[in-house]
Formats: C-alpha cells, sequence, structure tokens
C-alpha cells in the first residue's frame, strides 16, 4: 500500500509551478508521500512517524500505529529502559571469591568461586588477568573445590522466537552468566603446501573444542572451504572441509558458553602452575570475599550494542535489567514479563502497541509501532540524567557503527544518530536528526517484506536526508 496515489500524481504534475515554502505538516506530508511512491519497492510496505521534539509537534505520520517487528531497533526499547532501571553507572561484574583462606605453604583452603555476572565483554586476557591475580595472592594450590557459579540465570540459552539453523552464527551466541570472548570462536585456516591439510588456528586458543580438518591446500578437487561446526548435534566440534588457496576466517558461536568458560579458566590455572583438585557447579556462599573482580560499564556496553548492533550485549543488558527484582536466577521469560511492564508503567506506553521478547531483536515475536519508538525516543530526549550516554552510544550517519557507510552527504553527515535494524523481512531505522534549521527531530521508519535490505535503505536514506535539508 502506497500513501495517496492520485494526490500524488498531482503533486508531481504540479511540482514545478508550486514556491518553497518554510516546512510545515503539509509540505513535509507531501514530500515524504513523494518519496514512498517513487521508491517504495515493489511487494514491501512501509510505516513511519517523524516528531519534532523542538517544536513539540507531529511532522509525519505513515500507519504510525501499525505493529512491525523492529529488528535490531528493538536495542532502542532495552538500553533505554536498561539506563532508566539501572543507571548509567551500573557496570557488569565477573568475580573470583572464597572463604577460605591462605596458609603459609601458599593453599588456599578453602572452595574458590568463579562467578558470572552476565558480562558480554569479558575476554581470554580479562580472564588470564584473575588468575594472575590468585598467583599474586600467593595461592599455589586450592585445597577445596573450584567451582563455576551461573545462578544468575537460568538454564535457557535463547530468546522464544530465535531461529534454530541460526545455532552456528556468532550473532546467535548462547547466552549464559559467564560468556568469554563473546560467546564465540574465531576459526582462522591458513594454506600450506599444495595437497596438504591446511593450518587451522582458534581464537582464544584453548584445549576443549576439537577441530576436524579434511581440507588440502590448492587442490580444486576438494570443491569451496567450508567452516563449521557440528551445529546439527550440539556439538562443537569445528569441521574444516574443502580447498584452501588463502587465508579465510569465520565466527562459530560455541554450544555452552559457560562450560566453555569455565574450560579456559582451568586451563590456564594448568599454565600458571596453580593446582586444584576437584571442580563443578555451584552457588557462591553470601559471605565470601572477593579475590578478583573484572568489570565493565553499563555505558561501554550500551555502546557496542548500539553502534555494532552487538546481540550478545544486547541480551546481557536485556536479562540485566530483568535480573534486578528476581530472587532467582533471571530467565527471558521472566526479564521479558519484567520489561513488558517497566515500559508500560515507567514510558507510559499503550501494552497494545509493543510486544517485547527479548534485547536484540532476533525474535520473530517482537512487534512494536512507529509511534511507539517515537515515543521512547521522545522520553529519553527530555531526560537529561540518561539522554547524553544513550545519544552519544547511537550510530552517526557516515562517521561511525552501522551507518559509518550511510548518509555519508555533507548535508547528512553527522546529522542522523539512529539506531538500524535488519532481519528477514523487516528493515527499520529510528533515532534522531538535526535538521538545517536547527531543529531536532526523532523518527521511526519500518520497512515490511524486506528480502533484499538495500532499496528499503535508499528509501530510508532518502527521507533523512530530506529531513536534514529542512530550512536549507
Amino acid at each position: 500500500m502506497k500513501p495517496h496515489k492520485t494526490i500524488l500524481f498531482i503533486f508531481s504534475w504540479l511540482m514545478p509551478f508550486i514556491p518553497v515554502w518554510s516546512a510545515d505538516f503539509d509540505s513535509v506530508t507531501d514530500a515524504i508521500d513523494q518519496i514512498i511512491y517513487e521508491e517504495l519497492p515493489e511487494g514491501t510496505d512501509i510505516a513511519l512517524m517523524v516528531y519534532d521534539l523542538t517544536n513539540d509537534t507531529t511532522l509525519y505520520a505513515y500507519r504510525e500505529n501499525v505493529l512491525c517487528r523492529p529488528a535490531s531497533v528493538q536495542k532502542v526499547v532495552t538500553t533505554v529502559s536498561a539506563l532508566s532501571q539501572l543507571g548509567p553507572d551500573y557496570s557488569f561484574e565477573t568475580v573470583l571469591r572464597t572463604r577460605g583462606t591462605i596458609s603459609a605453604d601458599s593453599i588456599l583452603n578453602g572452595d574458590l568461586y568463579l562467578v558470572g555476572g552476565l558480562d558480554p565483554a569479558l575476554n581470554e586476557n580479562e580472564l588470564r588477568s584473575m588468575v594472575n591475580d590468585l598467583k599474586k595472592a600467593g595461592i599455589k594450590r586450592i585445597n577445596g573445590t573450584l567451582f563455576a557459579d551461573v545462578s544468575a540465570m537460568d538454564s535457557t540459552y535463547w530468546a522464544s522466537g530465535w531461529c534454530w539453523d541460526d545455532a552456528p552464527s556468532s550473532f546467535q551466541p548462547y547466552i549464559s552468566p559467564l560468556m568469554v570472548h563473546q560467546g564465540f570462536v574465531g576459526i582462522q585456516v591458513r594454506p600450506t603446501s599444495k595437497g596438504q591439510a591446511p593450518e587451522v588456528v582458534l581464537f582464544p586458543s584453548n584445549n576443549s573444542i576439537k577441530v576436524i580438518n579434511r581440507a588440502k591446500t590448492q587442490d580444486s578437487k576438494q570443491g569451496a572451504l567450508t567452516i563449521t561446526r557440528d551445529w546439527m548435534n550440539n556439538d562443537n566440534t569445528i569441521i574444516v572441509e574443502g580447498n584452501c588457496v588463502r587465508r579465510e576466517s569465520k565466527e562459530l558461536s560455541v554450544v555452552g558458553s559457560a562450560d566453555f568458560t569455565f574450560s579456559l579458566f582451568r586451563q590456564y590455572l594448568d599454565e600458571t602452575g596453580i593446582s586444584y583438585g576437584e571442580y563443578g557447579w555451584g552457588t557462591c556462599p553470601v559471605m565470601a570475599r572477593d579475590i578478583s573482580v573484572v568489570s565493565h560499564s553499563l555505558q561501554s556496553i550500551i555502546k557496542e550494542c548500539l553502534k555494532e548492533s552487538n546481540n550478545l550485549f544486547a541480551e546481557a543488558v536485556f536479562l540485566q535489567t530483568g535480573r534486578i527484582n528476581q530472587p532467582k536466577g533471571v530467565s527471558f521469560s521472566s526479564a521479558s514479563k519484567f520489561m513488558q511492564n517497566f515500559v508500560g508503567r515507567k514510558f507510559g506506553m499503550v501494552s497494545s502497541s509493543y510486544n517485547i521478547v527479548d534485547g536484540c531483536g532476533l525474535s520473530m515475536y517482537d512487534m512494536c509501532s512507529p509511534k511507539f519508538m517515537v515515543n521512547m525516543l521522545g522520553y529519553i530526549y527530555r531526560d537529561n540524567t540518561i539522554y547524553p550516554t544513550f545519544y552519544k552510544s547511537l550510530p552517526i550517519s557516515g562517521v561511525d557503527g552501522t551507518l559509518k557507510s550511510r548518509l555519508s552527504d555533507k548535508t547528512t553527515l553527522n546529522k542522523v544518530h539512529a539506531k538500524t535494524g535488519s532481519v528477514t523481512g523487516a528493515c527499520t531505522l529510528a533515532g534522531y536528526i538535526h535538521t538545517a534549521d536547527g531543529r531536532d527531530l526523532a523518527f521511526c521508519i519500518m520497512n515490511e517484506g524486506a528480502l533484499k535490505m538495500a532499496p528499503s535503505r535508499k528509501i530510508q536514506d532518502k527521507i533523512c536526508t530530506y529531513l536534514c535539508e529542512l530550512g536549507l
């Protein structure tokens, strides 16, 4: 459905004879209607809303109450809610804790707990640093059980509505309270001598993931090089097959990110010469003391979540926000219920205008309308305690993040701060525009039926360009 077809035809015919007036609702409506009529890909539809935050008035609205899949624009809801609930100064922590004592002969007499805090930014170097902190504390042996504490979350690792066949993709990680290296492993395949097996290197280097290498170097009979894991059997075994003619890399999700993190931690203990006996899973006692802490600020997590559209970071923020009022481990279900109620209560949203299932927008059941999203953007725009953090975390047109290569002309460069979104069937863009005449706009564009992203992004960029030029 395209807006006002007859009106647009007449408008197009008369356009050369109409003088240019200052932008008001009618002229903006005519101009955007014309863009939609000319550029909307056949078989797709669009819903959008533009609000003038400076003058507190609606500039454009078309199907603004229609529920659409937000894709990664869902991350706006997640981060705005987290900033409102947790505050900009909140931090994610991974902690080594114990109730034991260190004897004169360098033995920790007591259990040691690696406590996961849903930190998506935990990396292998920081995991090594925690082991080094044990060494600095004078510990050479753990005379007790080594535990991994993942009680911050239940055992469900995906949200409802995620696609099972995306399992090996790094953009759909297995979520847990302990997630080193963002829940994925990097694989690099390097050619060797002709006819020989190529070299396969894993990042981070580890002893727990098996590699089956059936590939050959420069052997065209082998077919194209493929790098995958045995995801059909929910197994972490990496399988490399085909013809390797150049260095190639891939990132694959790790089944059981907590298991992988705990295994890597034990590997680092072995490499450092710190011995231990039994190990397993357990909940850390309340009165235990900290030996080592790795933390990352909510602000840094949100920046990665929005600018680079990182799904793992979004889900960690989503679960952490829902976890605040949970006496037991959070689940996707409980976080979804909390967020659905919180958004309605905090921002005054009507529940029929949105459905929140996850934090990143991968779920097929996430729904919202352009009006809902614009209202969210308007709310945070007026909240000086959290708006600066949110605004500077958004991708900037022609500058960084997922907008680095879009809207880079001189009239749009650095004028659009917005979140992108794309899944099969939906292409979205929502955020803020600073116009040529100094106004701030909030907007949301939601393309439906988009099997290819480029045509939908083209119409989004044309609308944003027009809005940026208002006042020229």
